[in-house]
């Protein structure tokens, strides 16, 4: 895997791409939100998360960067929007990637919810 993928991984990010960003995965992978403790392992579930995230009222994702050693990546971004209360918010996170030839093997990231809930 070139990190061109994970620069892909930024773009779709930052433009809400659900199709691209599902794209990037293996088909043996894991995706483990940490805050949620969720733990998906499957496209179509990988698919709905990424769709109900971006359905979230005036959602964003800036400052985006990621990088990547050999089989490994990791990346901070901004999560933007506008929680049930009607408050604007903004998260800082992380990812940690697993990398291998083709895709993205495990993401795992790392963030404070407790804005986005309101």
């Amino acid at each position: 895997m070139t990190g061109d993928h994970l620069e892909a991984a930024a773009v779709a990010l930052q433009a809400l791409d659900v199709e691209t960003l599902v794209g990037l995965y293996l088909d043996s992978f894991v995706f483990e939100d940490t805050a949620a403790g969720e733990t998906i392992t499957t496209s179509d579930r990988l698919r709905g998360y990424f769709a109900a995230l971006f359905s979230m009222p005036d959602v964003s994702f800036s400052d985006v960067v990621f990088f990547q050693c050999e089989d490994r990546g990791a990346g901070t971004w901004v999560w933007s929007g506008t929680n049930r209360e009607g408050d604007a918010f903004s998260v800082r996170g992380a990812s940690i990637f697993e990398l291998a030839e083709g895709g993205i093997r495990r993401e795992t990231i790392f963030y404070d919810p407790r804005p986005a809930l309101g």
